[in-house]
């Protein structure tokens, strides 16, 4: 009897230590964050489940198109295909980059900082890179941009944007600072992005940049005005 009066204490004893265990264990892993980047995990939530219902939008849209098609094939009647397949061309035109566009988005403000310079610093520290400009561009994009430029100029996929002296070449064109980025998409989510704590914008700031992003409601981005020559790239059926 004594015995089992021994072990079950024993057991019990157990028991505590364990559940006080858990809670200790349980206490480390919580992460505590301040009410600004609460904010700003809420909105990239909000965001991405937007971004979530478009894409099913879209799917669903999708299938609408082809059985829309395949109803005209079974009736020998193609000029709904070919209406269909003209307002694709001027879509795609516009996703391209070629056309001006509109719609909102933000709009993102940099340029070289005014603050003293630390003994020994380098001026680089808070002047504008194009790197910088880069990196912004990186940024919106990765939070859903679907029209980006930087002074007027357009942005697509064969964009050169490099340093000039105190100036910056973008599309071959010279510009000087400011440089103002504009990007049509989800305004909160590219601005959270950001100004979060890891956000390009934010690092910018730390170091004595001038930076500022602000919401809009309705911008025009203009369509990309050069040419692109392609040398080496043709169509793998001609091959």
């Amino acid at each position: 009897m004594k015995m089992r009066i021994l072990f079950a204490g024993a057991f019990c004893l157990f028991i505590g230590w364990f559940t006080v265990s858990l809670f200790g264990s349980a206490e480390e892993m919580r992460v505590y964050v301040s009410p600004k980047a609460a904010g700003e995990y809420r909105t990239s939530i909000e965001s991405e489940k937007s971004e979530i219902d478009n894409i099913r939008s879209r799917i669903e849209s999708a299938r609408e198109q082809l059985a829309k098609y395949e109803a005209a094939l079974e009736g020998d009647d193609f000029s709904e295909i070919l209406a269909e397949l003209a307002s694709e061309v001027a879509k795609y035109k516009m996703f391209s980059g070629y056309e001006t566009v509109r719609g909102n988005g933000v709009r993102v403000m940099i340029d070289d900082g005014v603050r003293p310079l630390y003994e020994g610093e380098d001026i680089n520290n808070i002047l504008v890179h194009d790197l910088d400009i880069i990196m912004i561009i990186n940024d919106l994009k990765r939070s859903g941009a679907e029209a980006i430029s930087v002074n007027g100029q357009r942005v697509i996929d064969k964009t050169e944007i490099s340093c000039s002296g105190y100036t910056v070449r973008i599309n071959g064109q010279v510009y000087a600072r400011p440089f103002i980025i504009k990007a049509i998409g989800d305004g909160s989510r590219m601005s959270a992005s950001l100004i979060s704590a890891e956000g390009y914008g934010t690092l910018l700031s730390n170091f004595g940049v001038l930076f500022s992003v602000e919401l809009m409601e309705e911008m025009t981005i203009p369509g990309y005005t050069g040419t692109v020559n392609y040398k080496y790239m043709v169509d793998a059926k001609e091959v």
